[in-house]
């Protein structure tokens, strides 16, 4: 009896639940209120916090037609029953609130859907995109989901009822989206139109299956039990939902009545099919195993689309669900999923016949006389340290890890590797209960490898239980007899568990002086046995077991919850307040030791879970202490008293031993930002170094990888523990001091190629600063703020630049005085971010009083002065003073141009200048000279994808606009808006100017409704980038007014008709620069006549140039040194916009 009891634990605890949902409209809110009912009832009885998923509890969940859609709902979308029944009920009113037709066939004969698949359509992809996923999601998308989803449909063309699956099955692929799946399975003839999925069509499969418990049957017996096709061993429980009893009608002899009423019950009728069902599961039925609820009383009068009765059928099933009968039959089908404790993997069918086999031995070794053998009977061994953790949760884990061990197809051999305090040792623990379970006849042995001189006496206390203690005392040579026997056949099966193997040296060197193998080669080897071993590096766990690893990872929301509960005396805390609860399991990073440190800390001190919050959440040291309080566990061993703080500083110390540069990259981690921390800021130059760094600490699960091994992220709790790892060695101001000197001389490259890099450097650069300032060298740090505000500038972000910019004037102003280089270079670049944020009057003040300076000291020629007088020339024109811009514009273009030669990157930078004032002075002949010619020098120097290509070419789009060339200026902004959000994203100002001009061409050419979304998203995107106050902002607003009110009717008239727009332009051109009329039909101008001078010499110039350098005139040259920007301080790397 011992060996049938054990054997139905195994299913009691693994066993297969299967969940079968008939079709039947409207009556579908019946299958929900039902299966809510019994998750409600579940839920307590397994004393969970939250109302249980259904996909948290069955194995296979199937469908047929509303069924079907029911299925996917709470399988592949993983909604809740509650919620579910919401989405439910707001879907059939929408769906059937309105016919199209009551005939359901048009005077051809042919059938005409009643109600319009459109909105069923609309319906299911709110319903999809409300539980979080898309409705072009693949129903299969290879994602491994514990519970498996199917849903019924019929092929149009054959009739054959075809399954539509959320998993891999071999030759039955059907490649449907969530939605089409969804559609399918729910496109009832005469209903709704069929649903063509590639070249096949689908109607619902309620003809055939309106009951699809046969299906699902069939569909078990082919995931678990292929070959046998024996599922009823393998079952826990079978749970099929109907949507009502149908009343008993006769048949109709009217021919219309008897196709589209008779014929459809005959065919979806479900009760037959229960009929065979449950006569071939008799006998599981009377074990309270298979399990039918199906109203049976008054739902008869309730058609499929009668969604005005929803309140009848809530009353009907409350009815049902309350009548003494089934109270029972549900009371012993919640006993029955209560016992549930993983999900079910697809060999269960090798674990059974295991079972049955080990039930026969021992029924044949009871049977067997007493005097026919006289060998004397072998009790098997149990050495575990620890009683079993009623707590554990992580059953999932477990079940992988079960699967690997005791898989044919596996090594005898299995590492469990993962961070300190994931829960290895729970892990293992558990499985040893449960082996027991599995295998009465199996012995257990835990060997602790913490250390040399525990793992030696371990093996002696399992040798004195084993008998084969040597006579002549010498206990090293005790490994040597473990291992021989162990490798004995006739000493039956075994399961050895090593727990805390760390140490990598330990395994793999020479274990004593007397013996030249090391602690690996002493293990046993027996087809009869089974090694687990945790360690936390997966460098040794690949060293053992190399092809029979598993990764122990944090655990998700929901187990940690669990394991929270658990661990709480007050089970209230968590059910007060979710958000704070998820909040905490959140900062604990999921970690269950922390949880579980967490949990004591509360219940001594008799806290609130907010409090915590609270404490962990604030000063550094504060959280600190709180890690580091003691606790007791009794499955931890003794000697672990300060786990979160402690744990891991074995881990510190063997990655300082095994390799230095490593130890050095993770006290730098612990000086910046925890997450996304980009792998070229590391203190290694040498990227081979770099690399075995990097794996060695992820080999211990501190750090992990993400975009594409160029990002990493480090544990929280492991850099705490880091920072007071420090701390205690008196290193943490030494590293601080540093990270600052790492980041000012390792910052990504501040170019437009290395964009993702240095955006990401730019928290830690912040952090480290805010942390280290006091500290650090001060030129490091001006050089680091420095270069983070000019990460700012490229980026567009320069209210966020300023600040930071004023910090830093503030701080050279009191080290090196106002008038130092290095100072009037911060000077300048602040004047630059107020003129990029429309602060004119500031930037040019500044500008002037940058120039004056260089001009008092002499050096008004040297680049930097040249610079700023760029910039005021910039300003200045942005302001409206076009002369005095063009006077300084001019000065600035000719000096680069002589000097620095006319492919230089400042040289472009000041043409494009001149082009916007020559076009702010409508000089629009020379404009578009000097965009054409920037623009073939910047595409041939530094190539299309780069930002003075993008701005050369938005000039000569506006331009082209002002020319009335429409179209060639639509793909120039369309050709700088692409490029531009490639280089710059989408929101840097200067493309905003591109999208509200892109805006006008659109308006120009008549589009009215396509320009106003244009502007509309140009108007939220200033708003955002540049605030609401901005000038440009303004403008974009006030013209998005014009043209959408009707206060502007005359002005909306005329911008309709673009013959009349472009007399417009010319009208408010002429305006600003007039013309009077002389000698009938010529005109002259009333200005000053501009000498287009400049504009020749820069042709003369570059023409010259190619010349000399014997330059094509489309072949792309190398900048010379001597033709780059001059840097000016604060210095940033470089290659300034320049290709890698």
């Amino acid at each position: 009896m011992a060996g049938v009891s054990r054997a139905s634990n195994i299913l009691d605890r693994n066993g297969l639940c299967l969940l079968s949902l008939d079709g039947g409209g409207v009556r579908g809110l019946s299958t929900l209120l039902i299966l809510h009912h019994i998750m409600i009832q579940l839920s307590r009885e397994r004393g969970s916090l939250s109302i249980l998923k259904p996909c948290e509890v069955f194995d296979l969940i199937g469908g047929t037609s509303t069924g079907g859609l029911i299925a996917i709902m709470l399988g592949r979308l993983q909604m809740s029953t509650e919620d579910c029944i919401q989405a439910y009920t707001d879907l059939i009113r929408t769906v059937f609130g309105k016919k199209l037709r009551s005939v359901p066939v048009d005077w051809t004969g042919s059938i005409r859907p009643r109600y319009d698949s459109e909105k069923l359509r609309l319906a299911v992809q709110e319903v999809i995109v409300k539980a979080g996923a898309a409705p072009d999601d693949l129903m299969d998308d290879g994602s491994s989901r514990g519970c498996r989803v199917f849903v019924c449909t019929t092929a149009k063309d054959t009739l054959q009822v075809t399954r539509l699956r959320s998993y891999s099955v071999s030759n039955e692929e059907v490649s449907a989206t969530i939605c089409e799946a969804a559609l399918a399975t729910s496109a009832a003839t005469g209903f709704f139109e069929y649903v063509s999925i590639g070249n096949s069509q689908y109607v619902d499969g309620a003809f055939g299956a309106n009951n699809p418990v046969e299906e699902v049957e069939e569909e078990a017996a082919d995931i678990w039990c292929t070959s046998s096709r024996d599922l009823k061993p393998l079952v826990k429980c079978f749970l099929s939902l109907g949507t009502g009893s149908p009343s008993s009608m006769p048949m109709d002899d009217n021919m219309i009545k008897f196709l589209s009423k008779t014929l459809v019950r005959m065919a979806t009728k479900p009760e037959s099919t229960e009929r065979r069902f449950m006569a071939r599961w008799s006998n599981e039925t009377r074990q309270k195993r298979i399990f039918r609820f199906n109203v049976e009383k008054g739902l008869q009068e309730v058609h499929m689309s009668d969604y005005q009765k929803l309140s009848l059928i809530e009353t009907a099933t409350h009815n049902y669900l309350h009548h003494a009968d089934q109270k029972g039959r549900i009371r012993d089908c919640i006993v029955n999923l209560a016992g549930k404790r993983a999900k079910t993997e697809p060999d269960f069918h090798v674990i059974i016949q295991a079972h049955q086999a080990s039930i026969l031995k021992q029924t044949l070794q009871r049977c067997t006389p007493t005097g026919a053998s006289t060998t004397p009977e072998k009790h098997p061994l149990w050495f575990v340290p620890f009683d079993r953790n009623a707590g554990f949760v992580d059953l999932e884990l477990l079940e992988t890890l079960k699967q690997k061990l005791f898989s044919k197809t596996h090594s005898p051999m299995t590492g469990i590797f993962g961070l300190g305090g994931v829960g290895k040792t729970q892990l293992v623990l558990e499985l040893a209960y449960q082996v027991r379970d599995m295998y009465p006849d199996c012995s257990i042995i835990w060997i602790p490898a913490m250390d040399k001189e525990q793992f030696q006496q371990t093996y002696v206390k399992v040798a004195h239980q084993m008998a084969i203690v040597p006579s002549d005392g010498d206990q090293e040579d005790v490994k040597s007899l473990v291992h021989e026997y162990l490798s004995r056949p006739q000493n039956g099966n075994w399961l050895l568990i090593i727990d805390n193997a760390d140490d990598f040296e330990m395994w793999t060197n020479r274990f004593s002086s007397s013996s030249n193998a090391s602690l690996a080669q002493l293990l046993p080897q027996s087809p009869h046995g089974r090694i687990v071993f945790t360690t936390r590096s997966m460098r040794l766990a690949q060293h053992l077991a190399p092809r029979n690893i598993v990764e122990a990872l944090q655990m998700d929301e929901s187990r940690a919850t669990r394991l929270l509960g658990n661990a709480l005396i007050n089970k209230a805390l968590i059910t007060e307040d979710r958000d704070t609860t998820r909040r905490l399991l959140e900062q604990l990073t999921f970690l269950p030791l922390a949880i579980v440190q967490a949990a004591t800390f509360i219940n001594e001190n008799r806290i609130s879970i907010a409090r915590y919050i609270e404490i962990l959440g604030g000063h550094a040291q504060g959280a600190i202490d709180l890690l580091s309080e003691e606790f007791e566990d009794e499955g931890r061993y003794q000697s672990a008293r300060n786990p979160i703080a402690s744990t891991w500083l074995t881990s510190f110390q063997q990655i300082q031993k095994a390799d230095p540069t490593a130890a050095d990259c993770l006290a730098f981690m612990s000086c910046v930002s925890a997450n996304d921390i980009p792998t070229c800021l590391l203190p290694v130059a040498d990227e081979v170094k770099r690399e075995k760094a990097i794996g060695l600490l992820k080999s211990y699960s501190f750090v992990r990888c993400n975009a594409n091994g160029r990002r990493l992220d480090l544990h929280r709790l492991v850099q705490l523990a880091t920072i007071n790892w420090l701390r205690s060695e008196n290193l943490m101001t030494f590293w601080q001091k540093k990270s600052v000197t790492i980041l000012a001389r390792q910052y990504p490259c501040c170019d437009v190629f290395q964009r993702s890099d240095w955006r990401a450097a730019i928290p830690h650069a912040l952090h480290v600063l805010q942390s280290s300032m006091a500290t650090a060298v001060p030129d490091e740090v001006f050089q680091l703020m420095g270069t983070v505000a000019h990460c700012y500038d490229l980026d567009g972000r320069f209210k966020e630049a300023k600040p930071l910019r004023v910090m830093l004037r503030s701080m050279l102003q009191s080290h090196i005085g106002t008038r130092h280089p290095k100072y009037l270079a911060v000077q300048s670049a602040l004047a630059r971010t107020d003129m990029m944020i429309g602060n004119y009057g500031e930037s040019i003040q500044a500008f002037e009083s940058v120039i004056e300076s260089y001009k008092n000291a002499g050096q008004l020629q040297s680049p930097d002065a040249m610079e700023a007088i760029h910039r005021l020339s910039t300003c200045l024109r942005l302001e409206g003073s076009l002369q005095r811009a063009e006077e300084l514009g001019s000065q600035a273009l000719r000096w680069n141009l002589h000097s620095r030669g006319p492919y230089a990157e400042s040289t472009l930078d000041t043409m494009i200048n001149m082009t916007w004032i020559y076009f702010a002075q409508a000089r629009v002949s020379d404009a578009e000279q000097m965009a054409q010619e920037s623009l073939h020098m910047a595409k041939s120097t530094l190539g299309p994808d780069h930002p003075y290509t993008t701005l050369a070419t938005s000039s000569l789009a506006w331009i082209s606009l002002e020319q009335w060339k429409l179209k060639q200026a639509e793909d120039l902004l369309l050709d700088t808006l692409e490029r531009g959000r490639r280089i710059t994203g989408p929101n840097y100002p200067l493309l905003l100017n591109d999208l509200y001009q892109l805006a006008l061409v659109t308006k120009f050419q008549g589009r009215h409704d396509d320009a106003v979304l244009l502007l509309k998203k140009c108007c939220v995107l200033q708003e955002q980038t540049l605030g609401v106050d901005h000038c440009r902002t303004r403008n974009s607003v006030r013209t998005l007014e014009e043209w959408t009110t009707m206060r502007y009717l005359p002005m909306r008239y005329v911008s309709l008709v673009p013959p009349i727009a472009r007399s417009a332009m010319i009208l408010a051109r002429r305006r600003r620069y007039p013309r009077i009329k002389v000698l009938g039909g010529l005109y002259a101008a009333r200005r000053e006549h501009k000498d287009s001078s400049l504009v020749q010499e820069i042709i003369r110039v570059v023409q010259s140039f190619r010349e000399d350098y014997g330059m094509p005139c489309d072949t792309c040259y190398p900048i010379d040194a001597r033709l780059e920007n001059h840097s000016c301080y604060p210095t940033v790397p470089k290659g300034d916009f320049k290709r890698p």
